[in-house]
């Protein structure tokens, strides 16, 4: 059997945190979640937007941030 499908939602991180990844200085905008095979939540890091699309990469991404019309 393969690898189970590793998803990801992306939520607005709607207060003041640093990105989470050691080097980066820049404000977290995203909320990732980590979800497991069956779709629960596990794990989830603020992170800036660069760092976002780095980490997900090879992912299903359920994007779920809002939206400004």
């Amino acid at each position: 059997m393969g690898e189970p499908l590793r998803e990801v939602e992306l939520l607005s991180c709607g207060y003041s945190a640093k990105c989470s990844v050691p080097w980066c200085s820049h404000p977290a905008t995203t909320i990732l979640r980590y979800l497991d095979n069956q779709g629960r939540p596990y794990r989830q890091t603020d992170v800036c937007e660069t760092h976002a699309r780095e980490l997900c990469v090879e992912m299903k991404v359920i994007d779920r941030k809002r939206r400004s019309e």
